[in-house]
């Protein structure tokens, strides 16, 4: 069974997804200003890791368009990074 006084909590896990997306996106074709100025972080927390979903939001939600999902997993930190735009 997990101990959950040592998984990581919400705001911890958050300033290492932002680490690792604002780096993993160095290498790819940035959004416009006008979708920087939209652009909405979506959090989820699970039993074993926190998801945050960089996105720019459309009047139907499936049409969305994602701009990168960070995972960090609650035990040990370690970070996963999927970025959906074109590379430079």
């Amino acid at each position: 069974m997990v101990n959950a006084a040592k998984l990581l909590g919400l705001s911890e896990m958050e300033a290492i997804a932002k680490n690792a997306t604002f780096a993993a996106l160095a290498g790819y074709v940035p959004p416009s200003n006008e979708e920087k100025a939209v652009m909405t972080l979506g959090k989820v927390v699970t039993d074993t890791e926190g998801i945050f979903e960089l996105y720019i939001p459309s009047e139907r939600p499936q049409d969305a368009k994602v701009i990168s999902c960070a995972k960090v997993s609650r035990m040990t930190g370690e970070v996963r990074v999927e970025v959906f735009l074109q590379p430079l």
